[in-house]
C-alpha cells in the first residue's frame, strides 16, 4: 500500500476537470521553508534536481498540486499555498510506499525511498543551507508523517513490539541527523485509522481491532520519544499532531465533507473522503493541514 502516483497526464486531466486549487497570492515579504518526508500520503513527486521552489510556485515540481494520491492537493500543498503566513518554499522528500527503514519493514518495491534514503537526500542537497535554500533554524519547519506502511505492512507479526522499537531507533535516528544540520522546529504527525480504510472493512472486526492497537502502539512510541529527544538536544520545539482526529471527523461526519458515506472512494478526491481504497481525498487531506497549521499558529501558520 501506499505506492500510488499520479502521471503528468492524469495532472492536466485533473487541472482540466477544475480539480486543482492554484496558489494563493503571499504579500508578505517574509520567506520560510517546510521541509516535509513522508510516504504516499504526503507525496507531490519533488524531484530535487529539477525547479526548485519560489514565491510563485511553492513545490517547486511538479507545481502545485503536484503529484498527489489526494485527487488535488494533499496537507503538503494545503499548508504551502493556503495556510501560510509568508511564502512558505517546500521541499517536500516524501515517497510513495515509503517505510522508515526498509530493512526492518519492507515497501512494495525495493525501488522505494525511505526515511532514510528520503533524509539522505537532505543530506546531500538542502542540508547545507545553499543560495537557493537559505533556510535558518527559525525559518525551517520539518515535517515527518511516516508510520502508515510501517504499519499497515506490519501489524500482524508477532514480533511487532520489538520491530516497532528498532523501527523508533531509525525514526529518531534520522531526526537527530535533520538536528545536527540545525533543524529546531519540527511537526510529526502520527499514523490515522487505517483500519476504516475501504481497503481494511472486508478485514474481520478482530483484524481491525488489532491494526488500531499496533497504531496506538506507533503513536505512543512517536510521543516516548520524542521526550527523551528533546531531553538530549537543547532548542527543539516539536509538536505532535494526533492525524485521527482529522480523519474521525471526516469519517465520522461524511455527509458534511461532501461525500454520501465513509467507504465510498472516487479518483475526482471531491465525491467521496477517499481518493481510492487506501488513501484519503481532499478534504480529509485539507482537515490534516489544518491541524498542522493550528498547531504552529502564530509561526509558520
Amino acid at each position: 500500500m501506499g505506492q500510488f502516483l499520479l502521471t503528468a497526464t492524469a495532472v492536466a486531466l485533473l487541472a482540466a476537470a477544475g480539480g486543482l486549487v492554484d496558489a494563493a497570492p503571499c504579500s508578505q515579504a517574509t520567506v520560510e521553508y517546510l521541509i516535509t518526508f513522508g510516504d504516499s500520503y504526503s507525496q507531490t513527486g519533488f524531484n530535487i534536481d529539477s525547479t526548485k521552489p519560489s514565491a510563485g510556485n511553492p513545490l517547486g515540481n511538479p507545481p502545485l498540486p503536484g503529484w498527489t494520491a489526494s485527487g488535488g492537493l494533499n496537507w503538503v500543498g494545503f499548508l504551502a499555498s493556503q495556510f501560510n503566513a509568508s511564502t512558505l518554499l517546500t521541499y517536500n522528500f516524501a515517497y510513495g510506499g515509503a517505510t522508515t527503514n526498509a530493512t526492518l519493514v519492507q515497501p512494495y518495491a525495493p525501488t522505494v525511498l525511505s526515511f532514510i534514503d528520503q533524509v539522505a537526500q537532505f543530506s546531500g542537497s538542502i542540508a547545507s543551507k545553499p543560495s537557493y535554500a537559505p533556510w535558518t533554524a527559525e525559518t525551517a519547519l520539518f515535517g515527518v508523517w511516516m508510520g502508515v506502511n510501517d504499519v499497515g505492512n506490519a501489524w500482524w507479526k508477532a514480533e511487532y513490539d520489538t520491530l516497532l522499537g528498532q523501527i523508533m531507533d531509525s525514526y529518531f535516528g534520522r531526526l537527530q541527523v535533520l538536528y545536527d544540520a540545525g533543524a529546531r522546529n519540527f511537526v510529526l504527525l502520527g499514523v490515522p485509522p487505517i483500519h476504516r480504510a475501504p481497503a481494511n472493512l472486508a478485514q474481520p472486526v478482530e483484524s481491525r481491532q488489532a491494526e488500531a492497537a499496533a497504531i496506538a502502539k506507533y503513536n505512543d512510541a512517536i510521543a516516548a520519544r520524542l521526550k527523551a529527544f528533546k531531553a538530549q538536544n537543547r532548542g527543539v520545539t516539536a509538536k505532535i499532531v494526533d492525524t485521527s482526529v482529522p480523519f474521525n471527523t471526516a469519517l465520522d461526519n461524511p455527509t458534511q465533507y461532501g461525500s454520501p458515506d465513509a467507504t465510498c472512494f472516487n479518483s475526482d478526491g471531491k465525491s467521496c473522503l477517499w481518493f481510492n481504497d487506501y488513501h484519503p481525498g481532499i478534504e480529509i487531506n485539507r482537515l490534516v493541514a489544518r491541524a498542522v497549521a493550528d498547531a504552529w499558529k502564530g509561526s509558520f501558520f
